[in-house]
């Protein structure tokens, strides 16, 4: 089964990807990650990483061909699921494999914004806590100073949301009309919305 994850910032894709991924036995993909991962022997090392310095996307061709490698491994044979692509038509035309099922997890923006704008990073651990969510007993796991990335504060995070929700709308409407989008309210518990995202799966 080849699944993609779809859904705003903060909406938990990666949690509830982590949780599939265990549950049925086949890999997750997140772009993000591959990119961060690319050996440094690979031909694309030195533009992908560029362009992620500069902090700018990486071009989506180019993307396009890690996914390509990355599910032709064996570990894919029996599908994946795909976090971080297909968020503009464009991608799709790069590499759309013929996903089985399309999860969009939908939060409000009000608490995408609470859940990134919480977010910090210990600089003792490198792990990533939320102040509105993880009780104090975690946060006191961090034994260095937590700190806010740039990206994370609550204008940047409108920023963002407003250009995924316009990218977005063509490609949803996409796998709307071939049958395969699923939609899951993702406000409630990370195993609220397992649940959610496996009852969808069946459905």
């Amino acid at each position: 089964m080849k699944i993609l994850l779809m859904g705003p910032q903060g909406c938990g894709k990666g949690t509830i990807g982590e949780m599939l991924s265990q549950r049925l036995g086949i890999p997750l993909i997140g772009v993000g990650q591959l990119l961060r991962d690319i050996p440094q022997t690979h031909p694309l090392y030195t533009e992908l990483h560029e362009a992620m310095d500069k902090g700018i996307l990486a071009p989506n061709d180019k993307v396009a061909q890690l996914l390509k490698e990355r599910t032709s491994l064996l570990d894919c044979n029996n599908g994946y699921i795909l976090d971080g692509w297909g968020r503009q038509i464009s991608d799709l035309e790069q590499f759309n494999p013929g996903f089985d099922v399309v999860l969009n997890i939908s939060i409000s923006e009000g608490t995408s914004i609470k859940r990134i704008s919480g977010r910090r990073m210990c600089t003792s651990n490198g792990k990533i806590y939320n102040i509105y969510t993880l009780p104090k007993e975690m946060l006191a796991e961090c034994k260095g100073e937590l700190v806010q990335r740039s990206d994370d504060t609550e204008e940047a995070v409108k920023t963002r949301l407003s250009i995924y929700y316009s990218e977005t709308q063509e490609v949803l409407a996409y796998f709307r009309e071939k049958g395969i989008l699923r939609e899951i309210d993702g406000e409630g518990t990370p195993d609220e919305v397992f649940d959610l995202a496996l009852k969808a799966l069946n459905s």
